[in-house]
């Protein structure tokens, strides 16, 4: 595994957001490599967006987002999901300083 791959494995945020990815994708029935197609992404670098190992751009979130056929909302939902462990999101520093509301007895606050 090279460096690049090595650091974005470790972001949970990816990781998540690559599980969520494959379950609705599985879901509505898709192989990778035809949702691969049907999104307009090559297959490998779909296959290392559900392994959590690239940081995508909005762009290609949008694309994967519509080849659901789901509201963004719907799709963050599902990702939400996968952060329902709040003792995990306490140890993340990455999403602590992110988004603090995950943290149970924390208000939003806006600038």
């Amino acid at each position: 595994m090279d460096k690049k791959t090595s650091q974005c494995s470790s972001e949970p945020v990816l990781q998540a957001f690559g599980q969520a990815v494959r379950e609705l994708r599985k879901a509505r029935g898709f192989s990778q490599e035809t949702f691969a197609q049907y999104c307009g992404l090559d297959r490998s670098y779909l296959g290392s967006v559900e392994r959590g190992e690239r940081n995508i751009t909005l762009a290609n979130i949008e694309r994967i987002i519509a080849a659901l056929h789901i509201k963004p909302s719907e799709f963050f939902l599902a990702l939400d999901e996968h952060f329902r462990d709040i003792t995990v999101q306490r140890g993340n520093l990455h999403l602590n300083g992110f988004a603090p509301y995950f943290q149970p007895g924390l208000t939003k606050h806006t600038p």
